[in-house]
């Protein structure tokens, strides 16, 4: 599964959330591959998204389209500032994955020198994330071949000032030297998913 992480600060949240409807309404039904989305707003305004295709090419095929880019050029207008993209190609899903129903998503992101392989370390990612607790529904890990990484973890309590991810965070940054960790919380929420066929 192929996910790609869109980051950057709004002044609007729901301004935002208006552009993914749309998306959701006039370009998703004719996205090839497209799983579903999961969006958030910080306390702080930066946007967070995580977009899920089936595959790399049904992702660049997407963005390819016309429409596609109309349709950015219209939505960039709703960020503060400059837009990230980080795309993960390899990624692995943990517990039951995400769920709409989520009142809280934690996204861990950072940069990694693992002494494992990266796909050995996405796993215990999620094995980590899973036994913080009954609350933890599941979630989804990528890291990037140059060391990014991803960690999206679904809550199905919110789990206010609990330290669990930063536990998973600080494990993270002594077995594989973790660098440049951010911790965003996200509970302002938007999921998008495909019509059931």
């Amino acid at each position: 599964m192929f996910v790609q992480v869109v980051r950057g600060m709004v002044a609007d949240s729901t301004a935002a959330f208006a552009r993914l409807d749309q998306w959701r309404a006039d370009l998703a039904p004719t996205a090839p591959g497209w799983l579903g989305t999961t969006a958030g707003v910080t306390d702080e305004g930066e946007l967070v998204a995580l977009v899920r295709f089936a595959s790399t090419a049904d992702a660049r095929a997407s963005s390819d389209r016309v429409e596609q880019g109309m349709w950015w050029a219209e939505s960039a207008k709703v960020f503060a500032g400059d837009v990230s993209f980080d795309n993960y190609e390899d990624t692995i899903l943990f517990g039951d994955g995400g769920t709409d129903d989520a009142p809280v998503v934690e996204v861990l992101l950072g940069r990694v020198q693992a002494r494992r392989g990266h796909t050995d370390l996405a796993a215990e990612l999620g094995r980590r994330s899973l036994a913080l607790g009954p609350e933890v529904v599941g979630g989804v890990v990528g890291v990037h071949e140059d060391g990014r990484l991803a960690l999206a973890t679904y809550f199905r309590t919110d789990p206010g000032t609990s330290t669990g991810q930063r536990d998973v965070a600080g494990w993270v940054k002594g077995s594989a030297n973790l660098a440049d960790a951010r911790l965003l919380r996200l509970r302002t929420l938007w999921f998008g998913a495909p019509d059931p066929a």
